[in-house]
């Protein structure tokens, strides 16, 4: 009985700790904005963001060839390429969806 409640007791606090919000996965790893960039109409100052991915492997993320380098790459006023878009509403971090359950989030760290 008193295991029982011990388990109770922690789904509680990790359910309300949590919030159901951030990443459940660890990070892809850390990329760095050289310049202050806006994609999609959202401010990117230059620094390191922490990148985490739902659905999609880090490696289409991540790099020079990555998906978030190609978003880097245009200019301020141009469209996400198709089927990409920016979730206005989300909470906490900025963050891009392909579809249903595919995308990354874009966290920035600081020092």
């Amino acid at each position: 009985m008193k295991k029982f409640l011990l388990q109770i007791v922690l789904l509680c606090f990790i359910t309300f700790s949590s919030n159901g919000q951030g990443p459940k996965t660890p990070p892809c790893g850390i990329f760095e904005v050289i310049s202050n960039e806006v994609i999609a109409g959202v401010q990117f100052p230059k620094g390191n963001y922490k990148i985490n991915v739902i659905g999609i492997a880090c490696e289409e993320v991540m790099g020079d060839s990555g998906i978030f380098f190609q978003f880097l790459q245009l200019q301020d006023n141009d469209q996400l390429p198709e089927p990409w878009r920016y979730l206005k509403a989300a909470v906490g971090a900025p963050k891009f969806v392909k579809g249903p359950g595919v995308g990354f989030r874009v966290e920035r760290i600081y020092d």
